[in-house]
């Protein structure tokens, strides 16, 4: 049985969406507070469950979170405050969510190199699916700019991440946007000028947009592989106890619901940490 002082044979593959929105979001904050655990990492793979808005920290500093809000709800989205830093994103089921928990990393080693490396690997993916012309880097007037973005012929964005470090380990979290419906694209373009971002409505793009063909079911299939196969990952459930911690966490009524906020405030009970 794998334990904390032990952690190297605990590398676990989980897929499937957790829950609703709030849900998939406080899980892996969990995950990250948890001490004891055992598993060094833990990679989780999911298409989301419905329309979502992440905003971050920093959004909320924003004198206009409260329109931007309002705007989101209004669209029919979820508003959280999620765990890791960035800015804004949103997303439905035409996307692929990944977090990659990391216990046997310290803090002073995640940082640029950590987005690179994942970038790299993310890029390689890509390609595999088809006629995709995925390269490294910001392109002008993205949401949630970062020099690690991936886009497509240096045009249009479809993957982003964004990055949590703890005391007990680090949380890498990615989106991959594979269909991007009309309220997508409209909500991610009227919550941008609520919080007063610059952005390009045509650097949104999903894979779809370049292979038609394409679903959100293969492209989480196809970065599970990918994770299962680099990090020699062993297939498993979330841990029983985190899920169904996570499962009480509600949405909040007016405000977004701020992952941090609740996870400090209802950790998972000493007695239960898997």
């Amino acid at each position: 049985m794998p334990t904390a002082e032990n952690p190297d044979h605990a590398r676990l593959l989980v897929t499937g969406s957790a829950g609703h929105a709030v849900t998939e979001l406080v899980t892996p904050a969990l995950l990250l507070r948890t001490p004891g655990a055992a598993w060094s990492e833990l990679v989780h793979v999911y298409v989301p469950h419905g329309p979502t808005v992440a905003f971050s920290g920093r959004d909320l500093r924003s004198p206009g979170i409260a329109d931007a809000t309002e705007v989101a709800r209004a669209a029919g989205f979820e508003t959280v405050v999620r765990s890791p830093g960035g800015r804004m994103v949103a997303y439905d089921s035409g996307a692929v969510v990944v977090d990659h928990l990391d216990r046997t990393t310290g803090i002073r080693h995640a940082g640029s190199a950590t987005f690179a490396a994942n970038a790299g690997s993310h890029v390689r993916v890509l390609r595999g699916l088809g006629d995709v012309d995925a390269r490294i880097g910001e392109v002008d007037g993205e949401y949630c700019p970062g020099e690690h973005s991936i886009n497509v012929g240096g045009t249009a964005k479809v993957v982003g991440s964004a990055q949590r470090v703890t005391a007990t380990g680090s949380l890498f979290s990615t989106v991959v946007q594979v269909v991007v419906s009309d309220r997508v694209r409209a909500v991610i373009t009227d919550v941008s000028e609520a919080l007063g971002y610059d952005l390009r409505r045509s650097s949104i793009a999903g894979l779809a947009d370049y292979v038609p063909a394409l679903t959100a079911e293969e492209v989480a299939a196809a970065f599970a592989a990918d994770y299962c196969s680099r990090l020699s990952l062993t297939g498993g459930p979330l841990p029983a106890e985190v899920a169904a911690h996570a499962a009480k966490a509600l949405p909040g009524a007016r405000r977004p619901f701020h992952v941090d906020d609740w996870t400090r405030a209802n950790p998972v009970p000493r007695s239960h940490h898997p």
